[in-house]
């Protein structure tokens, strides 16, 4: 297996194992953060929490291209994580002492921190190995995210069961001191990375080459715009299952938490095997076709939970739909991957603004729907998708190659 090879390299293990446990660490917070705003601030406070922690993502995603290209290198990414380690590690004590007002400060410094690294180690990891495992690579940190998800909850369950809440917080911040030290490690290596300037020392330019424009690389690589696009609206709609599942388990099957968790290891079993599948296999024909293919299947999978009358029913459902998942980031991912450095850095802070622009607005619109019409919003929100889907399908089957893109290729091919 491609991902075994892989990890016998030796940077790309450390930087799997730190990423592993960061993203863990990033459940146990997530967890943490939603108890101890529920129990000492209410829900208006888990709200707001989400909308503060996404607002960096935007502003930065969208205003901060150079900002981003500074810290482009493992060992600026390892400062960042060094100042998350304090932050996060004093949230216990900072909401008893300075309230909800000054925690949503802190959490704004820590969306600040994501946004920043979120982008630059999306961008470095392709550089760790050759272009030909550029979507085997992409798929190894992806079964991170698949693991997690399957895994956090259970893990989480197992350290509430011996720990207060809040103590979630100081495991987080322990898994934040090993990614301190492992992109510090990494960033002594010999072999030359993406640096902050998203090119080697010897290859700089002037700030447009160094931190590009969004508008001038998306003009560049038109399949990939028809990409984000579709995968934002998407995205959107991936709201209605993740908030729909429960409501749908209580009011029209009647069922409890224990239904909800067998959907959920069916849904986490589903993403890791087909994170398996996808990051050995590449879609065919030539992108974005398959990816807007996976995203119309997505669709119908999406209203077929309208026509679910049973658990089984609706845990297959959820099984198949979760296996998709990998099969759309892993494509994008690794199509963004391909591309040279700078252009890639910027892509990835444009999808990482689409992902939290889809899931504001979502989270803004969708939840009252889905409590007074659960079985429309399914039907009509996977009917949307697979419309969008296919529409985009169509197009990029009659799509030619414009200037820009055809320039974005050949450099690409050069390099």
């Amino acid at each position: 297996m491609s991902y075994v090879r892989l990890l016998r390299q030796r940077p790309v293990l450390i930087l799997w194992l730190a990423e592993t446990l960061s993203v863990f660490g990033d459940r146990f917070f997530t967890l943490a953060l939603a108890w101890t705003a529920w129990q000492r601030s209410g829900a208006v406070a888990m709200g707001l929490v989400v909308v503060v922690e996404s607002v960096p993502h935007l502003l930065i995603g969208t205003l901060g291209r150079k900002l981003v290209a500074r810290f482009a290198s493992f060992r600026a990414l390892a400062g960042v994580e060094a100042v998350q380690v304090v932050i996060v590690g004093a949230m216990p004590w900072l909401w008893q002492s300075i309230g909800l007002t000054g925690v949503l400060v802190v959490i704004l410094l820590i969306g600040t921190c994501d946004a920043v690294t979120g982008p630059s180690l999306s961008a470095l990891v392709p550089e760790m190995v050759g272009k030909g495992q550029v979507r085997q690579v992409t798929g190894l940190m992806d079964v991170s995210n698949r693991l997690t998800w399957f895994l956090g909850p259970g893990t989480a369950a197992v350290l509430l069961a011996v720990l207060p809440a809040e103590k979630l917080f100081l495991v987080d911040a322990a898994t934040f001191a090993v990614s301190a030290v492992a992109f510090g490690w990494l960033g002594r290596g010999a072999t030359p990375l993406l640096t902050p300037s998203g090119v080697p020392d010897a290859q700089k330019g002037g700030p447009e080459e160094v931190a590009p424009r969004a508008v001038t690389v998306l003009r560049s690589y038109p399949r990939i715009v028809g990409a984000l696009l579709v995968g934002g609206v998407g995205e959107f709609f991936s709201t209605v299952l993740t908030i729909g599942i429960p409501i749908w388990l209580t009011s029209q099957l009647h069922a409890g938490a224990g239904a909800y968790a067998v959907v959920l290891s069916a849904m986490g079993i589903g993403a890791v095997a087909g994170n398996l599948l996808t990051g050995q296999v590449a879609l065919p024909g030539r992108f974005p076709s398959g990816y807007c293919l996976v995203w119309a299947a997505r669709g119908v999978l999406l209203a077929a939970f309208a026509f679910s009358s049973t658990l089984g029913e609706v845990a297959v459902i959820a099984s198949v739909a979760s296996a998709l998942v990998p099969l759309t980031s892993i494509s994008l991912n690794a199509e963004i991957g391909n591309l040279p450095g700078p252009e890639r850095l910027r892509l990835f802070s444009v999808d990482s603004v689409k992902i939290h622009v889809a899931s504001m607005s979502s989270m803004l619109v969708l939840p009252a729907l889905l409590e007074r019409a659960p079985r429309m919003s399914f039907a009509v929100g996977g009917a949307l998708t697979a419309v969008v889907g296919m529409v985009a399908w169509g197009a990029a089957r009659m799509w030619r190659p414009v200037a820009g893109e055809s320039l974005g290729r050949a450099e690409l091919a050069r390099k």
